[in-house]
């Protein structure tokens, strides 16, 4: 009989337990050994915790932390709000030129020329076009955009250098214009031999980049950028793969409102008006009286809560707590404002919770697994939410995630990932109809991410067949 439990796999045997001893159980492996491990299972069916562990100790949770953000979103604006670009003129008009500028205020739009919401930047030249044909003019005087955000600090200060030169590290500024991403393509020929940057888009011609990246028999893209927001310099290390044409990697757009007013500027001239002024940003007008004529709105809130959940999509989710805070119109720091928010308005005990950054990429957050499930169960019945989550197994992030389980596609769940840790919160139903929130967060097991992943499979798997 003892050689036979001996064959039978993991997790046939924590089915043998109460779900409390299969939970020791699970721990007991070395890997935990050295680790910091949270998990909290709320019973939805029958309102009771089935399973904790350190569920009150606050941890670093990664990306699970996006849910807090959008949670916050969806109960700050209607599922169906659009954030508004505003586009103005100064200046008088008189025989068929503006003696004057046209004015950009992109007030945290974060959908502004969004390749993943099918946008592009005549969304804002349409516009504009449109206003100059309707008062017959050909000759403006510049293009300048407007954002506070220039004299302000939005890149969060606890970011690391290696993250925030790169797209999923692009400054969350009041200006984002395809999620501040600056895509560099390179051509590379044998391994080892340097490599070729043939375009950037968008194209910015003040922007000087030292190119330090090589040809690889390795065919992953390992090039890293490194800059800082508002510089003209960027340093792009690594390597990529050998003998390509036109290999793309993503570093993060360091000025985000000069680059937009270039765009713009360019693309008039382009379209055959006299320009004979320049572009530029400030943080606000030269006391001078704006004309609003037109307005780009963002894809509705919920579209843009399912692209931060679904795709993990660190800008997005700053920009979300970002307009939530700016909404609130609160005068303490935006981290204690979210701490207090979750607190009064979702029943969210914030004990020990510490809220660095919207997205989770700060390694000093602390949030703890009951805390994410308190999250979860206080928007159990907002769709929009909900609908955000991927099913593990078939979309989004957690596409591979619980791939083989024989509960496959009843658990829709958010997952986080960074050096040294893995997490995982969201809701399942198991195969006798119980609906489970649950959230297991791992930190600095020893072992790989791959193995403590099938290890929280395990752990999700047993669940799913109570």
């Amino acid at each position: 009989m003892r050689k036979i439990v001996y064959l039978l796999p993991f997790t046939l045997l924590l089915c043998a337990l109460t779900p409390s001893d299969s939970l020791k159980e699970w721990l007991s492996d070395d890997m935990f050994i050295p680790a910091n491990v949270g998990v909290a299972v709320y019973d939805m069916t029958d309102g009771k915790y089935i399973m904790e562990e350190n569920s009150e100790k606050v941890l670093t949770v990664a990306s699970t932390q996006k849910l807090l953000s959008t949670a916050i979103a969806l109960n700050s604006f209607p599922s169906d709000h659009q954030f508004e670009t505003q586009i103005g003129y100064t200046g008088t008009i008189k025989d068929g030129s503006l003696y004057g500028e046209i004015y950009i205020y992109p007030n945290y739009n974060p959908t502004l020329g969004s390749k993943r919401f099918n946008r592009n930047l005549n969304e804002i030249i349409n516009v504009i076009k449109s206003w100059l044909k309707q008062n017959n003019l050909k000759v403006l005087r510049g293009v300048k955009v407007i954002d506070p955000t220039l004299t302000a600090e939005t890149l969060p200060r606890t970011w690391i250098w290696e993250d925030i030169g790169n797209y999923y590290g692009a400054n969350p500024a009041g200006t984002i214009i395809n999620e501040n991403i600056l895509e560099l393509e390179f051509k590379s020929g044998a391994p080892d031999e340097p490599t070729e940057i043939v375009k950037t888009t968008p194209n910015l011609p003040l922007l000087k980049i030292t190119n330090r990246v090589t040809g690889s028999t390795d065919q992953r893209d390992q090039a890293y950028a490194f800059g800082g927001p508002y510089g003209r310099g960027m340093t792009v290390h690594g390597t990529i793969p050998a003998n390509r044409k036109n290999f793309k990697v993503k570093a993060s757009l360091q000025n985000p409102q000069m680059a937009l007013a270039y765009m713009v500027f360019k693309a008039l001239e382009k379209e055959g008006i006299l320009m004979k002024g320049r572009y530029g940003a400030w943080d606000q007008p030269k006391k001078k009286k704006v004309n609003i004529f037109g307005v780009v709105k963002s894809a509705p809130l919920r579209a843009i809560v399912k692209e931060t959940n679904f795709k993990s999509v660190n800008i997005l989710a700053e920009n979300l707590l970002q307009n939530s805070y700016l909404a609130s119109g609160s005068l303490i720091g935006q981290g204690e404002w979210a701490k207090k928010y979750l607190k009064e308005k979702l029943g969210v005990n914030v004990t020990g919770m510490r809220l660095k950054d919207g997205s989770g990429l700060s390694h000093f957050n602390a949030v703890s697994a009951k805390q994410l499930v308190e999250v979860l169960l206080s928007m159990k019945d907002i769709k929009a939410f909900t609908k955000s989550l991927p099913v593990a197994g078939e979309s989004g992030t957690v596409r591979s995630f619980m791939k083989n389980a024989k509960i496959n596609g009843s658990i829709t769940c958010k997952s986080g990932s960074m050096q040294g840790v893995r997490s995982y919160a969201g809701y399942l139903k198991n195969t006798s109809g119980k609906q489970f929130s649950f959230a297991i967060v791992v930190n600095d097991a020893d072992a790989n991410e791959e193995k403590v992943k099938k290890k929280i499979e395990e752990l999700l798997s047993y669940i799913g067949g109570l």
